[in-house]
């Protein structure tokens, strides 16, 4: 999912991979201006209702009788009517449903509620909905086993987004509490399940380092799944760097994110300690790379990229410790992103917009390129 609070700038270009190192927390490296040596290119090939348990069928099932597919081997999963947006597919635990957000205006547009998908067709329940507020959550890890939760973010109490979490059929329990109007949000859970990171974003008037340009400049932090003070791990203010969409890895030694500098449109892969520490850019050259999360068994990426110059964004693979990227969607004609890969290593899910980002988008799953 493309940043709600300000659009993320697209920009079109090859993808270099490099494993810079960093300094400690936030450092803002100038690595990220010099991309090192690795291969180019890409491969051509009111009131919340309660969260009920899944008992849909593994996600490996066969899909509902007449899923609609697409020429690339995508099978759509959910398509909501009244120009509603499905988006931000994050797979449960046991593999069974994924959570959504649906907004209710289009693309990023209006409200937007929760809800959770079985994946043995039907549509999805309704766990969260609140009239005039926006409860989103980040595809990837944002359903923890461990906590028996997902984290999102919603603004229901206050009038900046705050770390929620929610148990299946419990009612919602909020994370964060804060004062300063900035907005709390993407927050997916370390696989302990102790640990919830998240993104912390600032209006651009609010936002530019002394000198520099109104634009906007998040950071990254990390907060006990019980609450307490939160604790900085990307100080984008103090890197004139925009920081976002955190998501942990599995195996919870690093946590990935999407990284641009000051004065620049294009985005990096770049990841990150849980202490703060050994900041690395994945991604090296100009272009727009975003939404990564991680394959169940830490190998591998998932993200959404203009490689080699697409009208829309496609979902890509690569190996977290470099390689060459993958192209796993085939429709240009269509924005594909938001991607999300099935606790058993079997499937990516992801959102889809027709024609780009303008229109709603639908939640489709396709076959992943390794496992």
């Amino acid at each position: 999912m493309r940043n709600r609070v300000l659009p993320a700038a697209v920009a079109a270009a090859a993808l270099l991979l490099t494993g810079c190192s960093g300094a400690g927390p936030g450092s803002g490296s100038a690595d990220e201006e010099r991309p090192g040596p690795g291969p180019a290119g890409a491969s051509t090939t009111g009131p919340p209702s309660a969260a009920v348990p899944s008992t849909a069928a593994p996600s490996d099932s066969a899909p509902p009788a007449g899923a609609e597919r697409r020429a690339d081997g995508a099978q759509l999963l959910y398509r909501a009517g009244g120009g509603r947006s499905a988006q931000n597919p994050a797979f449960a635990p046991d593999g069974r449903s994924v959570l959504l957000t649906e907004f209710s205006g289009g693309y990023n547009q209006g409200d937007a509620a929760l809800g959770v998908l079985p994946l043995d067709g039907g549509a999805p329940r309704t766990v969260l909905a609140d009239p005039d507020r926006a409860a989103v959550n980040l595809p990837g890890a944002s359903w923890n086993a461990a906590a028996d939760a997902f984290a999102f973010a919603t603004d229901r109490e206050s009038g900046h987004d705050e770390i929620w979490l929610m148990r299946p059929g419990g009612a919602p329990e909020r994370v964060t509490g804060h004062a300063d109007g900035s907005g709390y949000s993407e927050p997916s859970f370390s696989p302990d399940g102790e640990w919830i990171v998240f993104q912390q974003s600032r209006e651009p008037e609010h936002a530019a380092v002394p000198g520099g340009a109104a634009e906007q400049q998040d950071s990254l932090w990390k907060v006990r799944r019980g609450g307490g003070a939160p604790v900085l791990l990307v100080d984008g203010r103090g890197t004139g760097t925009d920081n976002r969409q955190p998501n942990w890895s599995p195996t919870g030694d690093r946590i990935v994110f999407q990284r641009r500098s000051a004065g620049r449109e294009d985005w990096s892969l770049w990841t990150v300690d849980p202490d703060g520490g050994g900041l690395r850019r994945v991604t090296g050259a100009p272009g727009e790379h975003t939404d990564p999360s991680w394959s169940p068994d830490g190998r591998y990426l998932v993200f959404s990229s203009t490689l080699g110059d697409l009208p829309n964004a496609q979902v890509f693979v690569l190996e977290a410790a470099g390689g060459t990227p993958v192209r796993v969607t085939r429709d240009d004609g269509a924005y594909d992103g938001a991607p999300s890969w099935s606790p058993d290593g079997r499937w990516i899910a992801f959102e889809s917009a027709p024609g780009g980002e303008a229109g709603p988008a639908a939640l489709w799953r396709i076959p992943a390129p390794v496992r």
